[in-house]
């Protein structure tokens, strides 16, 4: 693996970089640290020049200012990335928040991509009931800033786990055959690495509740450009998390758009707790591209 850090306008961007073939750019979720994605990037590594990046927030951190940011500053950053790594657009895949900003950079400049595979955006205005969620959002925001961060988890868990009836049934599509055998199979272990990261997550998680979990799930998604945009946008969402927030969300955004939804392995977080499983069913997703 090859470490890098790109300057954008003064501001760091880091990377991680392995293997040789078809460029595939991985973004992470909740502040978005890289390395929550090397074990998924590591079984994709053998087919593809695969970059994992960090969000400004992460690469500059611990001076990270804590103010609020915002998916199309992110978007920015990762246009900024495909422009100076890649000699040809990329497939990127990208899960929660950077899934957002990932369909803004697609809405903005879909020509800079190959494909947009994004797990689970939660896009709340795209849902019927956008307005209880933003509330129970804002609630653990709240929490964050005035009741600690144990019960803004808790709070958070109960939001996003909870399982309700969507009004969305898009075509759903499973890629491989990965969904043979898959109810006896448990999360992978995680590995010492990502072990080792957890307590830089734990110390993350108050900038993420509180300056990124509301201005990205509150976004606006410009459906029309996203239609335009065709065949390169590809929905996906972890089998396990049916009827969670998440999926509801992706079930809406691949129906506003026409778009058959991809079912991968594991839940919201599948891409970290399931890198084998899910890269082998991202691998098949892609092939059939």
């Amino acid at each position: 693996m090859r470490t890098g850090t790109l300057t954008l306008d003064g501001v760091p961007i880091d990377y991680r970089d392995r293997g040789d073939g078809p460029p595939l750019l991985l973004l992470p979720g909740g502040a978005g640290h890289a390395g929550v994605l090397d074990g998924l990037a590591a079984h994709l590594a053998d087919r593809y020049r695969v970059v994992s990046a960090s969000s400004r927030v992460v690469s500059a951190w611990p001076n990270t200012e804590h103010r609020d940011q915002h998916p199309e500053v992110f978007a920015g950053d990762v246009l900024g990335l495909v422009e100076a790594l890649f000699d040809e657009p990329p497939i990127v895949f990208a899960f929660s928040s950077s899934a957002i900003a990932t369909l803004d950079l697609l809405a903005r400049h879909p020509d800079r991509l190959r494909l947009a595979v994004v797990h689970e955006p939660p896009v709340l205005g795209l849902l019927p009931d956008a307005e209880r969620h933003r509330d129970a959002l804002e609630a653990v925001r709240t929490a964050a800033r005035t009741r600690g961060m144990e019960e803004a988890a808790r709070l958070m868990t109960e939001v996003m786990t909870a399982v309700e009836p969507g009004a969305d049934s898009p075509e759903l599509h499973q890629p491989g055959d990965w969904l043979d055998g898959y109810a006896e199979t448990s999360p992978e272990p995680p590995t010492p690495e990502l072990l080792e990261l957890l307590p830089l997550l734990g110390e993350l998680q108050p900038l993420f509740l509180e300056h990124i979990l509301i201005p990205f799930t509150t976004s606006e998604v410009d459906l029309a450009a996203l239609g335009a945009a065709g065949p390169r946008l590809v929905p996906v969402a972890g089998i396990d998390s049916r009827g969670q927030l998440p999926y509801r969300a992706a079930a809406a955004l691949a129906t506003k758009l026409g778009l058959p939804l991809a079912e991968l392995p594991g839940g919201h977080l599948g891409p970290t707790e399931r890198p084998a499983q899910f890269a082998a069913a991202l691998r098949a997703l892609l092939e059939e591209r």
